[in-house]
């Protein structure tokens, strides 16, 4: 390979890619949050180095192949970072719902009688 720096540094990206795909499959969104950051690094890197130098042939279609996995890992996290933000919005919906009847419930509390318990006169 005439330029292995670019084959390296995309060869990162893809590690990455395929890592932060793991935690999202996994539900680990932590662990997927503090790779993030070393991911988008690695990506201006990696198209700040391949700016500067073309790969010949045989490199381009190992490339090809690598971005090919990476653009896929892209869709599925997005896909997995959807369902993730989808079932966030509906457990804070459900969490609001409950926050509503406990306050109802603690205001009618006073006046209405629970069954099992005692009348006060």
């Amino acid at each position: 390979m005439d330029n292995p720096q670019l084959f390296t540094a995309w060869q990162q990206v893809h590690v990455f890619s395929q890592q932060i795909l793991n935690f999202a499959q996994a539900g680990e969104w932590e662990k997927l949050i503090e790779l993030e950051l070393a991911y988008i690094t690695a990506v201006e890197n990696t198209t700040n180095s391949a700016s500067e130098a073309l790969a010949e042939s045989a490199e381009q279609e190992l490339l090809n192949t690598m971005l090919q996995q990476i653009l896929a890992n892209e869709s599925e996290i997005r896909r997995l970072m959807q369902q993730r933000m989808d079932e966030l919005k509906t457990l804070i919906t459900q969490s609001i719902r409950q926050q509503a009847v406990n306050h109802t419930y603690s205001e009618l509390s006073g006046s209405m009688l629970l069954p099992g318990e005692p009348q006060v006169r």
